[in-house]
């Protein structure tokens, strides 16, 4: 994590800044960015039941754009949804990466705050982080991990796009 606390954990005083309905955005368009980081892909990475809850909280934002993180019914079918889950063995980054989402919907129909918000990208970066480092992983391990640099710098771009005031070492 030591690469995450490097490159974004800096962003975090400038989420201060944010509105609550950029920072939902903001979590959720990170979370949509994390999945094609999965090794192996998303689809075979996650149980069944797992991935399908997590496509349908980014295809709610495409039904609904400007709106989706009010829709108060889906945030609770959501978390309804996500404690049905049948109990079945699953990889070390599944849980960092259903912890993220499931913050993000947790605070509905409340915006996030800045804090939900570093929580859920970090979860994310964990998740990427544990999807295919295992053991002792130094600086050095995630420097040279295209995934880990990937999420890094997706999660930056992101930042930057949502919040244009944010830059690093601003």
């Amino acid at each position: 994590m030591e690469l995450w606390d490097q490159r974004v954990e800096p962003y975090a005083e400038r989420l201060e800044e944010a509105r609550g309905a950029v920072l939902c955005d903001l979590a959720l368009d990170v979370v949509e960015a994390t999945l094609p980081l999965f090794d192996p892909p998303f689809a075979t990475f996650f149980p069944a039941e797992h991935a399908a809850l997590i496509r349908s909280a980014v295809d709610v934002r495409r039904s609904s754009p400007a709106e989706w993180w009010r829709d108060t019914g889906f945030a609770e079918g959501f978390l309804a949804r996500y404690d049905a889950l049948p109990e079945v063995p699953v990889r070390p980054a599944v849980g960092p990466f259903m912890t993220a989402t499931v913050r993000l919907f947790e605070a509905l129909p409340e915006p996030l705050t800045a804090d939900d918000a570093m929580e859920v990208l970090s979860s994310c970066y964990e998740a990427v982080l544990m999807s295919h480092l295992t053991g002792r992983v130094t600086l050095e391990d995630e420097e040279n991990s295209d995934r880990c640099r990937a999420a890094v710098e997706q999660q930056i771009r992101i930042i930057e796009d949502q919040v244009p005031s944010v830059s690093a070492g601003s």
